[in-house]
């Protein structure tokens, strides 16, 4: 009992010793400084409590600080929009009292009753930060998702308007982000607080197509547009000049016609509705996709997921001029409504070549027969001369899934090949990973196809799904089993099957997925 006795008081006299010494109270300024500005407001606030010299330490960094950044929700979590409007607006006149040059403001408030609900408060901040010479302007109040039952409520809610008198002079503004039910439409085509913009992104935005054009056409150096979940647009027309390098379109449910032309555009995503075609005898706008050259594209990314089925009399080679424009991608991800109209459409799609191609994704809601088929026509009708990575990840549940378990005698190997008398050899593929993975006869159909032309194919990774309930350890030696047993063009291809979060495989570059938004 003696030596713990010691061991307990010796502690405690060390602690007395820091605590009557306080070593924070003699770091100097500039460190204090330097540190609190790498913290997020939550926390810096919270070192109020660590000495009797760090009482205001945090006002003072922040108030030095060439940015306000206030995009860590957790700052204004459980407090009402009025309070945390208050802390914004106080961040602001202590910095402006301050005099220190403002290069980024930024702020993220999870505001239930959108951007209106804080008024002129919003208003005020966007034209402090931008008559101070702010670079980057963010501000997000997008409201949490709605439950199914409010969903008419947070389509009714107010959208706050942005004043067209705000952009009027120039400014040094480079970068704005608007999210959450912000009105665009009053600010006219050509303001000179717009001209030096190089990144644009609004999400949430009640934004026309007029609007959209008046403000692109007067960025003459934008090199980023973002458009999400922006439901009034019907129609998309970006003549970006030579710089804009990345265009996203995502979740603009009314988008039916698309024109771009961006030289240097080097990523392109697009979530929505396949367009219709185009009639050259019919207006501009009234539908259709119209892309002009674009060699830089290294980047794609298209999924038509949760729009309703592939109508071939609607969509009548409307997706031709998208694998057009995706020609030179080293990346790419499709949905299975690409590979709808690939199969569709074989003639019309045999001169497609993606010879730059590197890495793949597909997207299948769903994984019948059918659909198997489909992927073995991708690749009989793209040729994809240097692909390296394969993901393919199965999207629907346990009902879509496409047949009989791995243990069942129907996933035996005496099924006939996908593709019969094609030579279809993909020589440079050496990663394949398929996420989702429940081990029916079609994916196990799938894998045999890609396992039987795959010759330097190194890696086979299959990660099993959570959904419905994850499968057992005796249903994961199955499928390792039945894979591992199946013919293979590569002699060195390793089987690995896994649960989700484990494997520690490379994920796809498109590992974040619109959709799912």
């Amino acid at each position: 009992m003696e030596p713990r006795a010691r061991h307990t008081n010796k502690r405690g006299a060390m602690a007395a010793a820091v605590a009557g010494e306080d070593r924070l109270s003699g770091l100097p300024d500039d460190l204090l400084h330097s540190i609190l500005r790498g913290l997020p407001l939550k926390h810096a606030a919270r070192t109020s409590a660590l000495s009797r010299r760090w009482a205001r330490q945090w006002l003072r960094a922040l108030a030095s600080s060439p940015a306000i950044d206030l995009t860590d929700r957790d700052f204004a979590r459980g407090q009402p929009p009025s309070r945390a409007a208050a802390t914004v607006t106080r961040c602001l006149r202590l910095h402006a009292e301050h005099g220190a040059p403002l290069h980024a403001f930024r702020v993220a408030l999870c505001s239930g009753a959108g951007a209106g609900a804080l008024g002129l408060d919003v208003v005020g901040w966007v034209a402090a930060a931008v008559a101070r010479g702010a670079r980057d302007v963010e501000v997000d109040l997008t409201p949490p998702p709605p439950q199914e039952e409010d969903d008419a409520d947070h389509g009714s809610a107010a959208f706050l308007e942005i004043p067209g008198d705000l952009f009027l002079a120039e400014n040094s503004l480079e970068r704005l982000a608007l999210g959450g039910r912000f009105g665009l439409r009053a600010i006219p085509a050509g303001a000179a607080g717009l001209a030096g913009l190089r990144s644009l992104s609004l999400s949430d935005a009640d934004v026309t197509d007029e609007a959209v054009r008046a403000m692109v056409s007067g960025c003459g150096a934008l090199e980023l547009l973002s458009l999400r979940r922006c439901r009034r647009l019907t129609s998309v027309r970006v003549i970006a000049g030579e710089r804009l390098r990345v265009l996203e379109i995502v979740g603009c449910l009314a988008v039916r016609a698309l024109q771009v032309a961006a030289p240097a555009l080097e990523s392109f995503a697009f979530h929505g509705d396949i367009v219709c075609s185009s009639d050259p005898d019919e207006e501009e706008d009234a539908g259709g996709v119209l892309f002009g050259a674009t060699p830089a594209l290294r980047d794609a990314y298209l999924s038509h997921l949760g729009f309703g089925d592939y109508d071939d009399d609607r969509h009548d080679f409307a997706y031709f001029n998208f694998l057009e424009c995706i020609a030179h991608a080293n990346v790419l991800t499709l949905c299975s409504v690409g590979l709808l109209h690939i199969d569709v459409s074989r003639g019309f799609a045999l001169g497609v070549d993606a010879p730059n191609l590197q890495e793949l994704q597909l997207l299948m809601p769903s994984l019948g027969d059918d659909d198997v088929e489909r992927v073995s026509a991708c690749f009989e009708f793209i040729s994809v001369p240097i692909l390296d990575r394969l993901f393919i990840r199965l999207l629907g549940g346990p009902a879509d899934a496409g047949g009989a378990a791995a243990s069942s005698p129907a996933a035996g190997e005496d099924e006939p090949d996908i593709v019969p008398n094609v030579d279809i050899v993909l020589d440079h593929l050496t990663l394949v990973k398929v996420v989702n993975v429940r081990g029916t006869r079609c994916e196990l159909r799938l894998l045999r196809f890609l396992m039987n032309r795959a010759p330097v194919l190194e890696q086979l990774v299959l990660v099993t799904a959570e959904e419905e309930g994850p499968l057992g350890g005796e249903e994961i030696k199955a499928i390792q089993m039945r894979v591992s047993a199946m013919r293979t063009a590569s002699p060195e291809a390793r089987v690995t099957v896994c649960r989700p979060g484990k494997g520690g495989s490379r994920n796809p570059a498109h590992a974040k997925l619109y959709h799912e938004q």
